[in-house]
């Protein structure tokens, strides 16, 4: 009777230490550089965090893992908190990878012979209108820590910004902004993000899109004169 009560203990604190290294860490997020690194653009042209924003953490491992942005709207630094597990191999990392914002088919790939490790992202080729800032979810940042004992995320902007100023002599609407690039380069699609410890991401574009839509809904009214024109902001690689 003895020896089965001891192997019930067993099974019991075995359980509970699974429990403990499975439990999610709550990490930190800070934007670097407010003057370069951007999330929504605010009156003086910086980018700040959304509340409910969501990421990609690599926490560890190479599966991908949906974190939220627990403050407020405004915020350049705040707290992520562990949403849900999605797919990946699951191998061992010695960091944890941040990407924003978060994308189910974002994946960390292993380089090939002497090539960094980068990860895979998806850049969409359309973007949606929002007036004095960039669509939200269209600017593109990463993170990465210095090992795992590290939980604060710094993240540093992967991409640039383009603004467009538009008007007419009389009042006009546009419901789309597009932008091609000449000679057939991509700006859309598959791309690699190669991450650096305390110094700027690089980014490939893998993709054959070359034409990036601004969708502007119903419609934006264009200012009559130079002074007074509409800006429409883009994201670009």
């Amino acid at each position: 009777m003895k020896n089965y009560i001891l192997c019930a203990m067993m099974l019991l604190l075995t359980a509970c230490g699974i429990a403990e290294q499975t439990e999610n860490p709550v990490f930190r997020g800070l934007i670097v550089d407010e003057a370069e690194t951007r999330v929504y653009l605010d009156d003086k042209v910086r980018l700040l965090w959304n509340q409910g924003d969501m990421i990609t953490l690599f926490e560890g491992i190479t599966r991908n893992k949906k974190y939220q942005f627990m403050g407020e709207d405004g915020d350049n630094a705040g707290e992520f908190e562990f949403v849900s597990q999605g797919f990946g191999t699951g191998n061992d990392l010695d960091r944890y990878y941040a990407v924003y914002p978060y994308a189910s088919t974002t994946k960390y790939v292993y380089g090939q012979n002497d090539e960094p490790d980068y990860i895979q992202y998806t850049l969409p080729s359309t973007q949606t209108y929002v007036a004095g800032s960039v669509g939200k979810g269209a600017n593109v940042m990463v993170a990465i820590t210095a090992d795992l004992d590290d939980f604060d995320l710094l993240f540093r902007n992967a991409c640039s910004f383009l603004q467009v100023r538009l008007w007419g002599a009389d009042a006009q609407t546009i419901k789309s902004v597009a932008v091609t690039t000449i000679g057939g380069e991509p700006i859309a699609g598959k791309c690699n993000i190669v991450p650096v410890y305390g110094g700027n991401p690089t980014l490939t574009v893998t993709g054959t899109t070359s034409t990036l839509t601004l969708d502007c809904g119903d419609g934006v009214s264009l200012g009559t004169s130079a002074e007074i024109a509409t800006d429409f902001w883009m994201v670009l690689p």
